[in-house]
């Protein structure tokens, strides 16, 4: 393929990569729980982006690599495609708070932040990190792990009262 040929289609090459953003985050929306409890739905779209990205350790460097990338005052490319995820789980939360299934002592966007980049980091960086380890692509055991050890911190952080019983029994397995 010709330099041309992609410059037909997208003005340059922030653009192509911006396309190739969406294409690989469009695929985790539709995984995200529209009806139940706040704290079910949580747990739920945990699960989801642990799985998500562990299918795919290649989402997960380039969201590290935006983040390498950002600069104080201009909007990360990544800010227009993960806005409706991250707006998702803020009201997520906040409806838990009312509801009374969270404490609502965490910080929403703080609670985003710890989970998407514990599993980011997980997936881009620990496979360099520990030579030898079979985490790169991670299996389906290690998945696993990570994603109890993520339902638990899930429940500290939020304060989930009442957890789902599958899943509380998942994260105490692990």
């Amino acid at each position: 393929m010709r330099r041309a040929a992609i410059f037909y289609h997208f003005a340059d090459k922030r653009a192509l990569y911006e396309a190739v953003l969406r294409a690989a985050f469009g695929a985790f929306e539709p995984e995200l729980p529209a009806v139940g409890p706040a704290g079910e739905r949580l747990e739920a779209a945990i699960g989801a982006w642990v799985d998500f990205v562990g299918r795919r350790p290649t989402v997960a460097r380039l969201i590290l690599r935006e983040a390498a990338d950002a600069r104080p005052g201009q909007q990360s490319g990544l800010a227009p495609i993960a806005g409706p995820l991250v707006g998702w789980f803020r009201e997520l939360v906040a409806q838990g708070v009312r509801s009374g299934e969270l404490d609502g002592t965490a910080d929403p966007e703080q609670f985003i932040s710890l989970m998407g980049a514990a599993t980011v980091f997980h997936t881009a960086a620990m496979p360099s990190l520990t030579p030898g380890a079979s985490l790169d692509p991670p299996t389906r055991q290690a998945l696993e792990l990570h994603k109890a050890a993520m339902l638990r911190v899930a429940h500290m952080v939020l304060g989930i009262r009442d957890p789902a019983p599958g899943v509380a029994r998942a994260a105490h397995r692990a």
